[in-house]
């Protein structure tokens, strides 16, 4: 029988105690400490070692929690970090920003917290030129292949990947952070919000989803259809 789970904090501080005795620093962050947090949130942790032979993330229990652990050491959180800044995904960044400091053995962790915090205030890279015309190539094809076939199944599929792409290129023009799944509809709600309201009210009408896809393909420079992408050239 499981027993009654704790409070996140206290649970995410016994794991910390028992399973990561070594590390440097611990964090516990997420959906589970906002106002998001259903009965099925984890616990999301980070820990930092002196050094690992190799990042990892961990899935596991504890005392009725799902746990979602990602083990470092300083260097590779480093490039964790920057290589989600890169990509314009900024959930560990947000997670070491905002999570409850479970163990922090040298003042890593609140050095940690003051740089993300900083870089998540400066917000994504602007989009390049290439960046935002291949997203204009997928819609428009999307659009294409949406208006054009006459299989509902293929409808569904084309569908959902262009209500993701339309978010996406939407916090791309933005120059808004991404997201996928939940995250997506978050990050759009705070930049987009009419934008996310008309996708979500679109969904399971195929008609309504290409209108709403259109007038914000529009918004991004318009349909894209002759386009050329370099391929790096294989030995």
């Amino acid at each position: 029988m499981t027993s009654p789970r704790e409070e996140p904090v206290t649970a995410a501080a016994a794991v910390a105690r028992q399973l990561l005795p070594r590390a440097r620093m611990v964090v516990v962050g997420g959906s589970v400490l906002t106002v998001h947090r259903t009965p099925l949130s984890d616990l999301d942790m980070v820990a930092v070692f002196p050094r690992v032979a190799a990042p990892h993330h961990r899935t596991l229990r504890w005392e009725g929690w799902p746990v979602e652990l990602l083990v470092h050491d300083e260097e590779t959180l480093a490039a964790h970090c920057a290589d989600g800044f890169r990509r314009r995904w900024p959930g560990i960044p947000r997670l070491l920003a905002r999570g409850v400091l479970l163990v922090d053995e040298d003042g890593l962790g609140a050095r940690l917290r003051a740089e993300m915090r900083q870089r998540l205030a400066d917000g994504p890279a602007p989009a390049t030129a290439a960046e935002t015309d291949a997203f204009r190539h997928e819609l428009t094809e999307l659009l294409d292949d949406l208006a054009g076939t006459h299989d509902a199944g293929e409808a569904v599929f084309v569908a959902a990947r262009l209500l993701t792409k339309t978010a996406q290129l939407a916090l791309l023009t933005a120059r808004h952070w991404q997201g996928n799944g939940k995250w997506l509809l978050r990050e759009l709600r705070t930049a987009r919000p009419e934008l996310a309201a008309a996708l979500t009210a679109a969904a399971g009408d195929p008609a309504t989803l290409a209108a709403v896809a259109r007038t914000a393909l529009d918004e991004a420079g318009g349909p894209l259809r002759e386009y050329r992408v370099a391929q790096p050239r294989q030995p």
